[in-house]
């Protein structure tokens, strides 16, 4: 534990203080990825560094700019990597299913993104944890573990929110991007405060994707998040309904990427039966999606947007919707 563990709890307590709605920033440190790593994460219950995942075959969606990730340090790429705060620049690039022709970073996105939300006077306060002043990506960024360098990062930048002039735009990217390390894991037990989804049908989802003893687990942990964890701009399933033999899917109806997309929705009755597919292409998914499933009594559904999952759970056709 730091000596100077008091004085990251007087730092929290003086940035919630000044962050108006946003005063619960400071209290967490944030990690963000796919739900089918964040199942991946969940299961092992650890959340691994970028190399040591890939050296595991943990991780199944690659949201990080190509660009970013081959001018990044090798040594860098050892660390666990939490962020000071949500909704990073990286973020707005790549948060939500975007079509194929219409993603940033190099072709990279984050279709379902999952919070990892750990307490952050934990983290901070153990030793081996360091910080950066901004991207870990960039070459100008510096990390240190010492005191002196954590109580001189601009977090006046750091948790900077809201509009900036072209003048600002390079110096509030980079520091927006400041970063917690961490070397190599850092176990969910103890340090994990919640798990945050952006949707119900996306909470859904990432409990679908659990064992059933994990998923029994986790569950009162993993809710839906704060509005202010998410960006919410581009397309993603909001809700699923069962109506007769008909299944219902509302998306964002505020996405700026509704398509074209194309649709493939698989349905396994009973949840092992040899599925029924049904393919498509839509190119406008701001509202609603219909699909027929004649017969249906209950079973594991999947629907697919392009190449990136965007539901999957069970469906009983009896009940009402969920």
């Amino acid at each position: 534990m730091k000596l100077w563990k008091e004085e990251i709890r007087h730092h929290i307590e003086e940035w919630s203080g000044q962050l108006g709605d946003r005063h619960w920033w400071p209290h967490y440190l944030y990690h963000f990825t796919d739900v089918c790593n964040a199942a991946s994460i969940i299961k092992t219950g650890y959340l691994y560094s970028r190399a040591e995942a890939q050296r595991l075959q943990l991780m199944q969606v690659d949201s990080a700019s190509p660009e970013v990730i081959s001018g990044t340090r090798a040594e860098h790429l050892e660390y666990v990597r939490l962020y000071f705060r949500p909704r990073t620049p990286t973020q707005f690039d790549n948060e939500g299913i975007r079509p194929l022709g219409k993603r940033k970073l190099g072709g990279a996105h984050c279709p379902i993104p999952i919070y990892f939300c750990f307490d952050a006077l934990t983290v901070l306060a153990d030793d081996e944890t360091e910080f950066s002043d901004g991207n870990m990506g960039s070459g100008r960024a510096t990390h240190s573990g010492e005191r002196d360098f954590f109580l001189e990062i601009p977090f006046r930048l750091v948790f900077h929110h809201g509009p900036f002039g072209q003048d600002l735009r390079d110096e509030v990217v980079f520091r927006r991007h400041a970063e917690v390390l961490v070397p190599h894991s850092l176990p969910l037990n103890a340090r994990l405060r919640f798990i945050a989804a952006r949707s119900a049908a996306e909470r859904q989802t990432l409990l679908h994707l659990l064992p059933p003893r994990v998923r029994d687990t986790w569950a009162p942990r993993i809710r839906l998040g704060e509005q202010a964890l998410f960006e919410r701009r581009w397309t993603y399933v909001e809700g699923v309904t069962v109506v007769d033999d008909c299944v219902v899917f509302a998306f964002n109806p505020n996405t700026t990427t509704p398509g074209p997309f194309e649709v493939s929705f698989a349905y396994a009755e009973g949840g092992t039966a040899a599925p029924r597919e049904f393919h498509g292409v839509r190119d406008n998914l701001s509202n609603r999606l219909r699909v027929s499933v004649p017969g249906a009594a209950w079973g594991a559904a999947q629907l697919r947007l392009d190449d990136a999952l965007a539901f999957a759970g069970t469906l009983i056709f009896e009940e009402e919707p969920f």
